[in-house]
């Protein structure tokens, strides 16, 4: 399997995110304790890490989706995530680009704390909550990356 998602240095994501982190309200752990207190090495070490292992199972779930070709996806997310994150989820994206009105979706991780997660969307499932495939198309946001 090729992956052709582009490397990120999650030290550099880290530094921003905590800036951006500094206007929102609600920054997840451990960026409100950082903000706080400033980063230890071993803080930023261990959140580096475990962003770039969930990059890297993310784009591998991704991949694997395409190749059986599944396209319609949607974006959830656990309790408790941030503010910076938590529009985008329940939104629906288009993997493979086959569903008019949807678009690609984001990287996953969006900021390095926050563990979202991309799962395939089934006529089951939609119908077991009462939408249309137009309905997830007009509920859903597009993804932009932050400044």
């Amino acid at each position: 399997m090729s992956d052709d998602t582009p490397q990120v240095d999650w030290y550099v994501e880290i530094d921003t995110w905590t800036e951006r982190f500094r206007t929102i309200d609600d920054p997840p752990e451990p960026f409100a304790t950082a903000i706080r207190e400033g980063w230890t090495e071993a803080a930023r070490e261990c959140l580096a890490r475990d962003a770039a292992d969930y990059h890297a199972r993310q784009a591998g779930y991704r991949a694997e989706l395409a190749a059986a070709g599944v396209d319609l996806v949607r974006l959830d997310q656990k309790a408790g995530n941030c503010g910076a994150c938590r529009m985008y989820d329940g939104c629906g994206y288009s993997l493979r680009g086959e569903t008019p009105g949807l678009t690609a979706p984001p990287p996953m991780p969006i900021c390095p704390a926050c563990r979202h997660t991309l799962n395939m969307v089934t006529p089951f499932f939609l119908q077991s909550m009462d939408l249309t495939v137009d309905d997830l198309v007009d509920e859903s946001v597009p993804f932009t990356p932050p400044d």
